[in-house]
C-alpha cells in the first residue's frame, strides 16, 4: 500500500471510528490587523471541532510543525502558499479544531536561536491568552548534542561545541517562562554505547539548570532504530548499515534513550513514528509502558500501516496515561486524520 492509499484508507477508517464526531460549522476567517500581518486565509482544516466533551480535546495538541509550509513568519519572505500568520495560529486551532494547546517548533518562535527575541515571544504569548490557548512544549531544534563520526560511531559534544550548545539551550529554559511553556524537547542526535555517557551529562547538566525554573527537558524517540546523523546534519549515515537483530533495533530506537533519561533525570517524549520506527503493535506497546513512568506530559502521534493508533491510545489509557495527545503529521489536510482517531478512542 503507497502513502496516498494508506492516507485514504486511515482518513476512512477515523471517520468511522469516530461515529458521533459530527463537526461545527466551520468559523469564517478572521480579519486581518488593521496594518498588521494579515489575517487567517480560509478553507484549510475541512470544518469545525468535533462534538466532543471538553475534556477530551483537552488531551490533544497539535505541533506548528505541522503548519511550516502555511505559515507566515515576520522574518520570512512573503510567498503565496504562506497564508497563515502565525500570531493568528492559535485562534485557528480553537476555530477549526477546538484544541487550545500547542507545541511549537523553535524556529516558529526565534529567527535567531541564540538570540531570541522577547518582544516578538511576548507579542506571540499575547495571542495565545487572548485565544484561550496555552503553548506547552517548545521542540528546540538547536543543534544535536552527538554526532555521527566518519567511522559509525557516535560521539556527544565536547570541548567549545558542549559549551556552545548548553549556553543556547539556557537561554531557551530562561525564555520559556515569557511564553508560558513548561517543557522543551532537544534533539540527541545519535544515541549509541558510544555517545550514552556524553548525552548524559549533558542533558543532566541542562536539566539541573532547568528543574527550579519547573522547566522539564525531555528527548524523543528518533528514527528506526539505525543510527544516522539525525537533525539536518550534514555528515551522511554509513551507506550500508549492519543489520541487527529485532531487540537490539528497539535498544536503539527506545532503550539507549530511556538509559539517558533515566541517568539525567531527564523526561521522554515517545514518538510513534511512521511504519520503519515500530514494525507492529507490541514494539509500540513496549515503549509506552517503557518510557511512560518519565513521560514529559506528551506523545507525537500519527498514523502507521504496521499499528494502529486507537488501539495504542487506548492501551495507553489502560496504563493510566492522563497526558496529551500531540498530532505530528507534514500537512494541515492530515490533521483532521489524527484528531478524529484519538478523539473515537478516548473514554
Amino acid at each position: 500500500m503507497n502513502r496516498r492509499d494508506f492516507l485514504t484508507a486511515a482518513a476512512a477508517a477515523a471517520g468511522m471510528g469516530a461515529t458521533g464526531l459530527a463537526q461545527a460549522p466551520a468559523q469564517p476567517p478572521a480579519q486581518g490587523r488593521e496594518g498588521g500581518r494579515g489575517g487567517r486565509g480560509g478553507g484549510r482544516g475541512r470544518g469545525g471541532p468535533a462534538n466532543v466533551s471538553a475534556e477530551k480535546l483537552a488531551r490533544i495538541e497539535i505541533m506548528t510543525l505541522n503548519h511550516s509550509s502555511i505559515i507566515k513568519l515576520p522574518w520570512q519572505e512573503a510567498t503565496p502558499q504562506r497564508t497563515l500568520d502565525i500570531f493568528d495560529l492559535p485562534q485557528y486551532y480553537v476555530d477549526v479544531y477546538g484544541v487550545r494547546n500547542v507545541q511549537f517548533q523553535s524556529n516558529h518562535v526565534a529567527q535567531n536561536n541564540d538570540n531570541p527575541d522577547l518582544s516578538y515571544i511576548r507579542e506571540l504569548r499575547a495571542k495565545l491568552d487572548a485565544a484561550g490557548t496555552k503553548a506547552h512544549q517548545i521542540n528546540i531544534e538547536i543543534g544535536t548534542m552527538a554526532q555521527m563520526g566518519p567511522d559509525g560511531k557516535a560521539a556527544a559534544l565536547a570541548g567549545d561545541a558542549r559549551v556552545a550548545w548548553l549556553e543556547r539551550a539556557k537561554k531557551w529554559v530562561d525564555l520559556s517562562p515569557v511564553l508560558g511553556v513548561t517543557r522543551l524537547m532537544h534533539n540527541q542526535g545519535a544515541l549509541t554505547d558510544d555517545s550514552k555517557a556524553g548525552v548524559t551529562s549533558l542533558w543532566k547538566e541542562l536539566q539541573d539548570y532547568a528543574s527550579p525554573k519547573g522547566i522539564k527537558i525531555s528527548g524523543e524517540t528518533r528514527g528506526s532504530g539505525v543510527p544516522t546523523q539525525g537533525g539536518g546534519g550534514q555528515a551522511a549515515a554509513p551507506a550500508a548499515a549492519p543489520a541487527m537483530p529485532e531487540p537490539e533495533r528497539i535498544r536503539y530506537v527506545w532503550g539507549i534513550l530511556w538509559e539517558c533519561t533515566v541517568g539525567s533525570g531527564g523526561y521522554t517524549n515517545l514518538d510513534f513514528g511512521g511504519e520503519t520506527r515500530f514494525h507492529d503493535q507490541q514494539e509500540l506497546h513496549d515503549a509506552i509502558k517503557g518510557l511512560l513512568p518519565r513521560n514529559a506530559g506528551g506523545m507525537h502521534t500519527r498514523v502507521s500501516p504496521t499499528w494502529d493508533l486507537g488501539t495504542a491510545i487506548k492501551y495507553a489509557e489502560s496504563l493510566g496515561y492522563k497526558g496529551m495527545y500531540t498530532i505530528e503529521v507534514n500537512e494541515d489536510s492530515a490533521v483532521r486524520i489524527v484528531y478524529n482517531a484519538i478523539l473515537a478512542n478516548l473514554a
